[in-house]
């Protein structure tokens, strides 16, 4: 079977109506109409009352105008992540739900499929206009100008990222048809919740790893969602273990294969990490892009360009191999030699940056330089 290269640049704008429109914001309408059906035909088999689903999304969509609005007023820029939005519908929900004597888990299991569809539908609208994108990869989906003057990063158009906003959509999808066959089948109060909570972390914690946009802030070894992810899983499973939430012996699986999967995350792969962190990458790319912008100086000296972990990168164009246009990379690092897993990882990292696909060859050289000659591909 023949998988394509990469995927056609989606449209971050769509016209309906004579209008032209964000890409994003039709998906997220599609998604909240979608998720708003499903939890109507929910609650209507559970034989709830019927004033649950809109008093769910009013309050939804007002927690997360007013945390979108926050977020902006503090931070100046309009951000919206999902875990902050989630967390906050999710305990705005339960305050509600109690003071009005409803059955507070039974909805949250409710909420918690609503979140989850409407997330499957949100995360195309990411793929769409380029925002929670995956890592430089030979596989994926490319993004045009047109996506750069809506925001995205200008240093990776043209260039493969793996589509990992599909990943995760496909993913959330089965958890949220998992967590309705549950709920269609009038499993205990809670047991949507802890489904939703636990498999969505561990899928998330995973995900991270391929994500690529470099404005999510990293404590550590780990980025924010990572921990979130993990605290919110340890949570749900000491509801379990406390008898709060219905118990899923599963559940427990899950958390501890979590547990050693980070724990070899944290102990293995440093030099890997830290060369294909998302804003070391973000580096990386910006680097290329001006040293291609250079005026050939056949003459003079090579520009070298240094990443802020001190990661030094000059090119010279080598002419035509095989009928194709090849380019010399060298690799080095200020005040020591390059280890050569360093230097594999990063010419991994710049061959999918300029779009090589296992035409590349790397040789050592002097000085603990290295030496990367790629046969540039075809756009």
């Amino acid at each position: 079977m023949l998988v394509p290269r990469h995927f056609a640049s989606p449209p971050p704008r769509m016209t309906l109506l004579g209008r032209r429109v964000s890409s994003f914001q039709v998906c997220g309408a599609v998604g909240l109409v979608v998720a708003t059906t499903l939890v109507s035909v929910l609650t209507w088999h559970l034989r709830l009352p019927p004033w649950i689903v809109p008093c769910l999304l009013a309050s939804g969509l007002a927690t997360a105008f007013v945390l979108a609005m926050a977020t902006k007023v503090l931070t100046g820029q309009e951000t919206l992540v999902f875990y902050h939005h989630e967390i906050a519908i999710l305990a705005t929900s339960a305050l509600q739900l109690q003071a009005l004597g409803a059955p507070v888990l039974r909805v949250l299991d409710l909420n918690a499929l609503w979140l989850g569809a409407f997330l499957v539908f949100g995360r195309q609208g990411c793929l769409m206009v380029g925002c929670c994108h995956g890592r430089p990869h030979h596989w994926g989906v490319r993004y045009s100008e047109s996506h750069a003057h809506e925001g995205f990063p200008a240093c990776y158009v043209g260039v493969r990222l793996f589509p990992v906003q599909v990943l995760e959509s496909l993913l959330v999808a089965a958890i949220v048809v998992a967590g309705s066959a549950l709920a269609w089948r009038g499993a205990p109060a809670g047991s949507v919740l802890a489904l939703h909570v636990v498999c969505y972390c561990a899928v998330r914690i995973w995900l991270e790893e391929l994500r690529g946009d470099a404005a999510r802030p990293y404590w550590g070894r780990f980025s924010e969602a990572q921990w979130t992810s993990t605290v919110l899983m340890a949570a749900v499973l000491a509801s379990e273990w406390q008898g709060r939430l219905p118990r899923a012996d599963w559940h427990f699986g899950v958390g501890l294969a979590t547990a050693l999967g980070l724990a070899v995350l944290a102990l293995t792969g440093r030099a890997r990490h830290r060369i294909l962190a998302p804003r070391h990458a973000d580096e990386v790319a910006r680097l290329l892009r001006s040293l291609r912008s250079l005026p050939e100086a056949p003459h003079g000296p090579i520009a070298v360009r240094r990443t802020s972990q001190a990661f030094g990168v000059s090119c010279q164009a080598l002419g035509s191999v095989d009928g194709r246009p090849s380019t010399l990379y060298a690799l080095s690092h200020a005040g020591r030699a390059l280890d050569e897993r360093e230097a594999r990882v990063l010419s991994g990292l710049i061959a999918n940056l300029v779009g090589a696909r296992g035409a590349r060859a790397l040789l050592r050289g002097a000085r603990g330089i290295y030496h990367l000659i790629v046969r540039d591909a075809p756009r």
